[in-house]
């Protein structure tokens, strides 16, 4: 009994007789529930507090005569706190008399050290770090819950550390929420499906307006009110760290999040951190749960082979080119354009050896040696200055490049036919981009803007001194027939007509208004067909392909596709070079066709669709997405462009020569590098 008070500081009242009978081992102690229960609880109070002595006093006198298994199993707690995993491994098995066979008993034993063995070496990594000052009362919480408690236990700890992954925590507490994961776990964390869709769905909306740090606000409040997780809160979760260039963060986020969908995600940020074997570990694991997308094969692709060679085997004194690189099956304008850039810069400059930096992945140390080793560094084409296409906090637009790498940049940096690419009604939050464009304005030798309407927007955020290094550098791909003069000769008269709608960022190209749109080219389609013309759908995307799905299930029209993406590059650019017209959404399926000589017209749902036309002097070649009568007027001008092809062939010809002179100027100072 003096052994029981110095323990827990209590002694239950107990009568002479049962006293004696207690220390003479004549009866044992759980006939005496008051005392049985007294013991119980200090033992368990002993080990949450870390008095493994008392504890260990009290599991003894526990187990004289025939100890119960709840005693047993806190034997093995102290044992295994002690030290002794086999004497724990006993008392566990102990325990489990009579629920199963020998074997079975000594495999569940074996793993309930396992088991508790991980827990206790989580707890003690947590108290190692103090971790997130406001999250001081989780961290208690995840202290005192008792051990033997494992699903409270487990519960408390998941929260403390999800808790601290929502605030970008990473190091030691970070790899502690891996292996809780990797243990399985988070399943404690689990809410119903729906239970957070509203909050997520609210941080979903914030973020696509570019508010990040709003997003990841919400999204700590949701987790700090419910304490649980689901799959679509953890992608969210992870999109908004890695908008933030949290990336070990986001990466963690994806991983927990699923085996699929999460896997593939975090794939892309190991590969946006160069990080190229976690990559391929994480592509494969997405694809074997299901994950078949072309963009988690495309990781898997580049993590084995890179973008960019490894510093010791990139080329040196040729020419470095920053650009959004894709693959076949991808968007065919992003295929087109890097190629266009190069074809530009080598028509003064000759044969040139290009090492190419991807611009998503960050611009980091080995990225500034590899380009300081070349004669130049080219950054575009493409609409590069957007803010919402691979999000990061290092610039605030597409080239992911840290300050402190942009300013250790020596060799001679030029912005080649970039484009200000903001929807109608969007916007850069913030000043990031404004300090990132300013910085990248100092470095550059100049800044090539594809279109004046970029211009104009580029200089309202500069620096008087600085309006004289923006430079009209229109696309390449405008003039592509002479800058790549072996390309197939067009012709005229074929009477094929390319439709090519977008339905990237839906909402702010067609507002409520896709029903209407597509019975405006229904109407167009019609109309043209019965003068003559053959309206086929070209697609730059895979995305692209809804406008004939969609026509097909509202209207019972079927257009042939040409899906340009999945092409050979030259049998692609035979298609709009052989067409009689191409009427174009996006920005690269005017702009091509045009640098092909092929007439062009543009619905237009982006502001860049303006710009370009007034370049060339041509506005009326643009047709507004909401027009009430579009499809009218567009059959109209279809069947004029038909009518005198050879007319709209020689203006587009001579709309080239408006940008050619500028093109072939800025590749000159390049090539001078």
């Amino acid at each position: 009994m003096r052994a029981l008070q110095r323990a827990t500081g209590s002694r239950p009242k107990l009568d002479a007789a049962t006293t004696r009978a207690l220390a003479r081992g004549v009866i044992a102690w759980k006939h005496v529930p008051a005392v049985h229960a007294a013991l119980l609880a200090g033992a368990s109070k002993a080990i949450d507090r870390g008095d493994l002595p008392a504890a260990a006093v009290l599991t003894r006198l526990l187990r004289t005569g025939a100890p119960d298994a709840e005693t047993l199993r806190l034997a093995g707690i102290v044992a295994l706190l002690g030290g002794d995993a086999e004497a724990a491994e006993q008392h566990f098995y102990d325990a489990s008399k009579g629920t199963g066979s020998v074997a079975r008993r000594r495999t569940n034993a074996k793993r309930a050290v396992e088991d508790m063995q991980q827990f206790v070496d989580f707890r003690a990594g947590m108290r190692t770090d103090d971790g997130p000052a406001d999250l001081a009362d989780l961290r208690e919480l995840a202290a005192s819950v008792p051990l033997a408690d494992r699903r409270a236990a487990d519960a408390a700890f998941g929260r403390y550390l999800v808790a601290c992954l929502t605030h970008g925590v990473e190091g030691p507490l970070g790899d502690l929420l891996d292996a809780f994961a990797d243990a399985g776990r988070m399943t404690v964390l689990e809410a119903k499906p729906d239970l957070l869709d509203v909050a997520v769905e609210n941080a979903e909306y914030i973020a696509a307006d570019g508010d990040h740090a709003g997003a990841l606000h919400l999204l700590q409040g949701t987790f700090r009110q419910y304490g649980m997780v689901t799959e679509r809160y953890l992608v969210a979760l992870g999109t908004t760290l890695s908008a933030l260039s949290r990336y070990d963060a986001a990466r963690r986020a994806f991983r927990i999040a699923s085996p699929g969908l999460g896997s593939a995600r975090a794939a892309q940020v190991a590969w946006i951190m160069h990080d190229d074997q976690s990559a391929h570990d994480l592509a494969r694991k997405a694809i074997r749960n299901d994950m078949p997308r072309t963009s988690v094969r495309t990781v898997l692709a580049r993590s084995e082979n890179p973008v960019t060679p490894a510093e010791a085997d990139a080329p040196t004194g040729g020419m470095g080119h920053v650009a959004f690189y894709v693959d076949r099956g991808e968007n065919f304008g992003d295929i087109v354009l890097p190629d266009a850039v190069r074809d530009a810069v080598m028509e003064p400059a000759g044969p040139t050896e290009w090492t190419s930096f991807h611009a998503h992945q960050v611009f980091d140390d080995e990225f500034v040696r590899i380009a300081n080793a070349q004669r130049a560094l080219v950054v575009g084409g493409g609409g590069l200055f957007l803010p919402d296409t691979s999000p990061n906090s290092n610039s605030g637009w597409q080239w992911n490049v840290p300050p402190a790498s942009l300013d250790a940049l020596t060799v001679p940096v030029y912005a080649f036919a970039v484009g200000f690419n903001l929807f109608t009604g969007q916007r850069f939050k913030g000043d990031l981009f404004r300090r990132s464009l300013i910085e990248f304005t100092r470095k550059a030798e100049f800044l090539g803007l594809r279109n004046t309407g970029s211009m104009e927007r580029v200089r309202d955020l500069l620096p008087a001194e600085l309006h004289d290094k923006v430079r009209f550098v229109p696309c390449p791909t405008t003039v592509l027939e002479h800058i790549r003069p072996e390309l197939p000769a067009g012709r005229t008269g074929s009477g094929t007509v390319l439709v090519n709608a977008a339905f990237d960022r839906s909402e702010r190209r067609f507002g409520a208004g896709y029903a209407d749109f597509l019975e405006q080219i229904v109407e167009l389609a019609e109309k043209a067909g019965k003068g003559g013309a053959e309206v086929r759908i070209a697609a730059h995307t895979r995305g692209d392909l809804k406008l004939a799905k969609d026509l097909e299930e509202a209207h019972d029209l079927v257009l042939p596709v040409d899906e340009l993406h999945y092409m050979d590059q030259a049998d692609a650019l035979a298609v709009y070079r052989q067409a009689s017209l191409v009427i174009g959404m996006r920005g690269h399926a005017t702009m091509i066709p045009f640098g092909l000589g092929t007439p062009v017209l543009s619905i237009v749902s982006h502001p860049k669709m303006r710009y370009f036309l007034e370049d060339v002097e041509r506005p009326d070649w643009g047709y507004d997405v909401a027009d009430a009568d579009l499809g009218a007027r567009l059959a109209e001008r279809t069947l004029d462009v038909l009518a005198r092809e050879d007319e709209y062939r020689a203006d587009v010809a001579d709309r080239q020569q408006l940008l050619l002179p500028h093109v072939r100027a800025a590749a000159a100072d390049v090539a001078k590098a």
